[in-house]
């Protein structure tokens, strides 16, 4: 069971270096059209991981996209590790599309890796996503099974 374990987070780990090599160079300098849209936190339990919203902002990035920043706290309350990573949270739009998150943006700390039992982290993670859509944030447990869902206020 642990053979299968280590091959399937080698893989894993294998997959975000390759996003991490395949993504180019994202222009940063934009200049804010909103800040901390969600000012009340939202916390949620997903098999013994308390996920929380701590804040959204929103810059624009060109005339048709924005970037999204989602300031997170992530909590481990299970008797063993996880590995709670940016592959696993998503935003999607209200026609259904998903976007993943965006490398070599700024951001603040860094939302993901291994987190003992007991132990948390916050952070901030990126995404660049149409303009004028409404916009929900999922984090999926891929090795336990479901999903959280929190819907996103932005302008």
């Amino acid at each position: 069971m642990k053979g299968k374990i280590l091959i399937l987070l080698s893989l894993l780990a294998c997959l975000l270096i390759i996003l991490v090599v395949t993504v180019g160079v994202t222009n940063d300098s934009t200049e804010p059209t909103a800040s901390d849209n969600q000012d009340e936190s939202e916390t949620q339990e997903l098999n013994g991981v308390y996920v929380t919203l701590n804040g959204v902002s929103v810059t624009e990035h060109s005339d048709t996209e924005q970037l999204v920043k989602v300031d997170l706290t992530a909590e481990n309350t299970r008797e063993s590790s996880i590995s709670f990573l940016p592959v696993n949270l998503t935003l999607v739009d209200e026609e259904h599309y998903a976007y993943s998150h965006a490398e070599r943006i700024e951001t603040k700390g860094i939302i993901g890796g291994q987190l003992e039992s007991g132990r948390s982290v916050s952070g901030e993670i990126a995404f660049i996503v149409p303009k004028d859509t409404a916009l929900e944030l999922v984090y999926s447990d891929h090795f336990r099974g479901g999903q959280l869902m929190f819907p996103l206020e932005v302008d």
